[in-house]
């Protein structure tokens, strides 16, 4: 189903879809922001078209749906285990093409990576339906065209903004069709995606088929040791990144009753400085640098290793956005596969000369 709506009838829609959904999308949180009098662009639930910011890149992805910074998984008392409950209704969730790639990554860490299925993620996103949020140019940062994300048919149906209150919609999933039955026209509607980005990377696998002969050459490269100084190890890239999946658990027992408390869940960053903590107070990677390089090769050469496919970064560009030192994770990227292209050049180089 292909239809046009305006903003009135859009807003019937979400008024229809309520009791049944929660819907979820980029909006604004007045105030939010990480400077002075500035607003925070961050996915909540939402009861009007107009809330949805369309035509801006979210600060935070909308990962936190199914994987909240912080959830309790289960509450205990000295006799019992009690689940902790999920939202009841399905989630309408509008999101980008790069972001819907990013949910594929995570389904694969959560549902297939090791055998076993994460219950508590499984939950909330076989509840999701999917709405594809068209962009109609590449935002800054962004280089999804480089890694492959610019496009995608997983949506259960796609929108397009015109920028006069009204919006093109293509409803695939037939369970969202009656919704707009008697609304709006019919039209002709595919969803367009962005062919080029301002920004582009090439991996370290487009010039070395051997993930481990990668690793080898970048582990111990001298260049790492840049972002001791540069890097502060804040880990903001890691909490605007729709595929970092780190978590650690902790158990809070209650004041009134240490008898009684809760399991919980707590987003996590190999970027800071606890993450490698063990017993006996060591640690690894205690540098920044260290830890830098520990996470571009899980983003562009390890994931794909073990996964098969494709790589965990889908080139939103958030971590560029967010850094305090304005470090670009394009840049390193890039100067990964140079460095790798250049030490095979290098080593072919020195075997002709043998």
């Amino acid at each position: 189903m292909e239809k046009y709506l305006d903003s009135n009838e859009l807003n019937q829609v979400f008024c229809a879809l309520a009791p049944e959904f929660r819907i979820m999308a980029p909006a604004y949180e007045h105030l939010g922001g990480r400077f002075a009098h500035t607003d925070n662009l961050l996915y909540q639930p939402i009861s009007q078209i107009d809330q949805i910011v369309w035509n801006k890149k979210s600060h935070f992805s909308p990962k936190e749906v199914v994987l909240p910074i912080t959830e309790t998984l289960f509450y205990f008392n000295v006799n019992e285990l009690r689940e902790s409950k999920v939202e009841a209704r399905p989630t309408l969730l509008f999101l980008r093409a790069c972001d819907i790639h990013a949910l594929e990554r995570l389904d694969y860490i959560y549902l297939q990576n090791g055998g076993n299925a994460d219950y508590y993620y499984q939950a909330k996103r076989k509840k999701l339906k999917l709405v594809l949020l068209e962009c109609q140019s590449s935002f800054e940062n962004c280089f999804c065209v480089s890694m492959g994300t610019n496009e995608t048919d997983q949506f259960d149906a796609a929108i397009r903004f015109d920028g006069n209150n009204g919006a093109y919609l293509n409803i695939k999933d037939t369970s969202l069709q009656p919704y707009f039955d008697s609304l709006g026209i019919h039209c002709d509607y595919q969803p367009q995606f962005v062919q080029s980005n301002p920004t582009s990377v090439r991996t370290p696998d487009q010039v070395c088929d051997d993930p481990a002969l990668i690793r080898q050459i970048l582990q111990n490269d001298p260049s790492w040791g840049e972002y001791n100084s540069r890097c502060i190890g804040c880990g903001r890239c890691t909490t605007s990144c729709p595929t970092c999946s780190c978590y650690n658990v902790f158990d809070i027992a209650y004041d009134e009753n240490p008898q009684m408390g809760e399991r919980r869940r707590q987003q996590a960053s190999c970027m800071t400085d606890n993450f490698t903590d063990m017993a006996g107070g060591h640690k690894f990677r205690q540098k920044t640098g260290e830890r830098l390089r520990y996470r571009a090769l899980h983003k562009v050469n390890d994931y794909k290793a073990r996964q098969g496919n494709h790589h965990m970064c889908v080139g939103c560009g958030r971590c560029d956005d967010r850094c305090p030192q304005y470090i670009s994770f394009t840049n390193i990227i890039n100067r990964m596969t140079d460095i790798v292209e250049h030490h095979i050049a290098t080593q072919h180089q020195e075997q002709e000369n043998a």
